[in-house]
């Protein structure tokens, strides 16, 4: 097929995919995951269908970016802002287990730890903002913020440093000094990790929050709390969270999550796998699953924690510029 004829089919498949997405926009989030993993599929076969199936996702995100996923329950959509819900799903965040709790965090000014991140399918390898598939990174974090590093030491970034201060972002080389800068892919994935690492606490910080209902997964029964910004309903800029507290443990084993930075319509689920207490009385995971949708079989990525350290350098280290004012949870916006 000749590049004119490629172009012509990606028009048209664009204009098909606007008009669809008019006429059926609101059937259109709950296919969104079945339609990607025909791409994944597809991706498999050859390089043409390869790079027509990355054409083709771009084209179907660009065009479904106006339409914002919604992961609220149905307890939600209807009461969640009734006050009984409003107290209950506060309560159940105050009273989860005191090792995911933000108590467990006090007294740590800064902590660093190995990480590790494997992307899979095309779906993963679009997501990556990485030029290999795994990498393994020295994350540094002052927990409560948004101030952090990632210092690559495996792959072709090997070396390399992406860091964030009070939301500007800079870049170093092999320890070198700080290069502040624009940097897209440090802006959205370093805050990212901490926050996903740091999540059962900070989430607590939501304006909104609210009981969810009750559901069972795979054999356990879970408390659900809903956690936003602002507005209960879905909005362009802001993230949606639904916190699943396990019953008998008060552990948080799962979270269901929108990703508006990306595109409005992409959702996704972690699963916190094999908690440790990796430092007297904090228990972290030692790996993150990502999916599209907890029933799913297949990753999207997955994140490995191990080595965690707490004060064994000082703040600094994540705050290079002195003239900069910490800003803690504020995400500056």
């Amino acid at each position: 097929m000749n590049s004119f004829k490629n172009y012509q089919l990606i028009r048209v498949t664009g204009y098909r995919l606007r008009v669809f997405k008019n006429k059926y926009g609101k059937q259109i989030n709950a296919k969104v995951t079945s339609f990607l993993r025909a791409f994944s599929q597809l991706a498999t076969r050859n390089s043409l269908i390869r790079n027509l199936s990355y054409l083709l996702f771009c084209l179907f995100a660009i065009s479904f970016q106006s339409c914002l996923s919604d992961i609220r329950t149905d307890v939600a959509k209807s009461s969640g802002a009734a006050e009984i819900n409003l107290n209950k799903g506060k309560d159940l965040l105050a009273n989860i287990h005191t090792g995911q709790s933000p108590a467990a965090w006090e007294g740590i000014e800064v902590y660093e730890l190995t990480l590790g991140d494997e992307f899979f399918g095309l779906m993963g390898s679009i997501a990556s903002p990485f030029p290999d598939k795994k990498m393994t990174a020295q994350a540094m974090y002052a927990p409560g913020s948004y101030d952090g590093k990632l210092t690559f030491n495996s792959g072709k970034l090997k070396g390399e440093t992406w860091g964030i201060q009070s939301w500007k972002t800079y870049t170093q080389e092999n320890g070198g000094k700080a290069v502040f800068d624009k940097h897209k892919k440090a802006t959205f994935w370093v805050p990212t990790y901490q926050y996903f690492i740091e999540l059962s606490a900070r989430i607590q910080n939501a304006t909104i929050i609210s009981y969810a209902g009750e559901q069972v997964f795979n054999g356990e029964t879970y408390d659900l709390v809903y956690a936003t910004w602002k507005s209960q309903e879905p909005q362009k800029d802001i993230d949606q969270y639904m916190v699943w507290i396990n019953q008998k443990t008060k552990m948080m084993d799962l979270v269901e999550f929108t990703v508006r930075d990306a595109f409005g319509g992409t959702t996704g689920v972690a699963f916190y796998e094999d908690l440790q207490e990796v430092t007297e009385g904090l228990l972290l995971p030692k790996q993150i699953s990502i999916k599209t949708k907890k029933e799913n079989d297949g990753l999207l990525h997955q994140m490995k924690l191990s080595d965690f350290k707490a004060n064994h350098v000082p703040v600094s280290e994540v705050r290079p510029d002195t003239n900069l004012k910490a800003m803690g949870d504020d995400k500056g916006e």
